[in-house]
């Protein structure tokens, strides 16, 4: 059995008369068994949770060696395009958002050691999918979706109450509202930009919040919904980033320098 071009272990990336150097060329021979396995999926109308050939049966399809179909089966495991689930065989995994997750909150951490550049790009890009979404969210949104927006409105109100963060009735008011698309990749991917400001946020200083003005932001929200005004809605999911901005803003200023006695 012949195998696709290996790593050359030790040796340096280099290109003789522009030929690409062994390092490039294992790349692409990995990323290529990738592509192949990615197609064998489709080619066969196989689903998320359907089981995958066995090793030996990938083995044979692809003509290379088990090692590098276990390295392409690991890659494409990372990227939740298969689920090895061990002494059970491989299934098609769920493609899941999760990995891109991951390297949102690595890359937002690694902007904390700087100038928080790449973290400000993050939280402009969540405002802007947001707000540029409620044209399209007031002309799907029913009746029914605006009383579970309320009720989820009174969760968080229930929260400020109790002198309570009320994170989780934070995430799930903005999963019902736009929940309400039937948009699954949309919503999925408003989760992660969430996840990512609430998991990076504890990294930054605290600013003192008022709950109830939280509250408030978020009841402007739904009020714009519910009146089936789109611009006012803008209005207030900016507006609801304007706390979130604050704390950015609060962490790039030089510390007060201590009081001379």
């Amino acid at each position: 059995m012949s195998d696709l071009p290996r790593d050359a272990v030790g040796v340096a990336p280099r290109s003789v008369s522009g030929a690409p150097s062994p390092a490039r060329r294992s790349r692409q021979a990995q990323q290529a068994i990738q592509d192949r396995i990615k197609d064998w999926i489709l080619d066969h109308g196989l689903y998320s949770g359907d089981p995958m050939p066995t090793e030996w049966e990938l083995i044979e399809h692809l003509n290379v060696s088990r090692n590098s179909t276990r390295e392409a089966l690991k890659a494409l495991q990372a990227l939740g395009i298969v689920e090895i689930r061990h002494g059970f065989g491989t299934y098609v995994g769920d493609c899941s958002l999760e990995p891109f997750a991951d390297a949102l909150i690595f890359r937002g951490r690694m902007s904390m050691r700087g100038d928080r550049h790449e973290l400000r790009e993050i939280l402009d890009l969540r405002r802007a999918l947001e707000a540029g979404l409620m044209n399209l969210l007031i002309d799907t949104i029913d009746e029914e979706a605006l009383t579970r927006l309320r009720a989820r409105l009174h969760d968080l109100e229930a929260c400020a109450g109790k002198g309570e963060a009320g994170d989780a009735a934070d995430r799930a008011f903005h999963d019902e509202l736009y929940g309400t698309m039937g948009n699954q990749l949309m919503s999925q991917l408003l989760r992660v930009f969430w996840d990512v400001y609430h998991d990076l946020s504890h990294e930054l200083p605290p600013v003192e919040e008022n709950r109830d003005n939280i509250v408030a932001v978020h009841r402007a929200i739904y009020e714009a919904v519910a009146a089936r005004d789109a611009a006012q809605a803008m209005s207030a999911v900016k507006e609801h980033f304007a706390g979130i901005q604050l704390r950015l803003d609060t962490a790039d200023r030089p510390p007060a320098p201590a009081p001379v006695d």
